[in-house]
């Protein structure tokens, strides 16, 4: 190494000398993303926090579509907030961090987070949306207030479908517990009516009534309607009800891709990434306007090409939106 007269030049290692440059461009970095931060804040970029309920296929679905919808835009960026990791006793310092935290909009993604957010969030100072949640009301009872994407297709919609998709059905049964369903059968029984169709109520209480039930009420149907409900709806036991309905040539009308796979004629199908992009933008009205109403969510209507066959039921060779043919 140089010196002069004993003294060094450079006094430090060429090593030394890059490790002193870095430690020196820290905080002017630092500064640097400080400045970014507020930046994006000045420039309207929103900040959301997108609540998760558990970690299943559905769900991250939805997220993977809210992350992809929001990504095409520079108005809102998204954190994951994943319920699931933290146990009941847990949930009351989640929430106060993440409103302590001041997001612009938190997003629930399923009914736990659902619940989460409007039982610790006041309304007032939250501005709260939902996604995949199937029967909200039911979670929170009467006289709450709360808005967002439910995983219910309104009943008159879904018979106009169900009116097109077998146009030659006019008593539709309809299986079902009373105890969960009774108000969705009289809704349904009303708007069929208008459209001169009967619902025939399957009442159970018990899934070992279902057999019985069918033997003696299936073969006076021109079609059979499943619906979501806790007594009536099991793998095996729509499996059999399936089954038993082809057998007599009655035409099943189901509501997931399980029931379509499990021969029903016609199937209400979601797409759950579908329905995270939809969620994404009712976020951004939402954050424009402030206000916000339930929205339809998103859906087809997958037709069953080789069980209509089957059943020799014509079926046209194109069809159009929400119908669509099944794989």
């Amino acid at each position: 190494m140089a010196t002069t007269n004993g003294t060094q030049l450079f006094p430090y290692s060429v090593g030394a000398t890059r490790l002193l440059f870095f430690f020196m461009l820290v905080p002017w970095f630092l500064t640097l993303q400080e400045s970014r931060t507020v930046n994006a804040e000045e420039a309207g970029v929103r900040r959301i926090a997108v609540v998760v309920s558990q970690n299943i296929k559905p769900y991250l679905e939805a997220v993977d579509g809210v992350n992809l919808a929001l990504s095409k835009t520079s108005e809102a960026t998204v954190e994951v907030v994943k319920l699931w990791r933290f146990q009941t006793s847990e949930r009351p310092s989640l929430a106060k961090s993440l409103l302590e935290r001041h997001f612009d909009l938190y997003l629930a993604i399923g009914p736990e987070a659902f619940r989460f957010l409007w039982n610790h969030f006041d309304s007032n100072s939250a501005l709260k949306l939902y996604s995949i949640v199937l029967n909200p009301q039911t979670i929170l009872g009467p006289g709450n207030k709360f808005c967002g994407i439910p995983l219910n297709i309104p009943v008159q919609e879904q018979l106009r479908i169900i009116a097109a998709g077998i146009p030659n059905a006019r008593k539709i049964g309809l299986l079902y517990d009373p105890s969960y369903n009774e108000e969705f059968f009289k809704n349904a029984a009303n708007f069929a009516s208008m459209r001169g169709i009967e619902i025939v109520p399957l009442k159970v209480d018990s899934r070992k009534e279902i057999p019985s039930l069918l033997k003696n009420y299936l073969t006076d149907m021109d079609a059979l309607w499943l619906i979501p409900d806790r007594t009536v709806i099991s793998e095996s036991i729509v499996r059999y009800v399936i089954k038993e309905a082809f057998i007599k040539k009655v035409p099943t009308i189901g509501y997931n891709r399980f029931f379509y796979e499990s021969g029903a004629l016609m199937a209400f199908i979601f797409n759950y990434q579908e329905l995270g992009g939809q969620a994404a933008q009712k976020v951004l009205a939402a954050l424009s306007d402030r206000t916000c109403s339930d929205s339809v969510p998103l859906f087809q209507v997958w037709i069953n090409k080789r069980v209509a066959e089957k059943l020799e039921r014509n079926v046209p060779e194109t069809i159009l939106p929400p119908f669509v043919f099944g794989p």
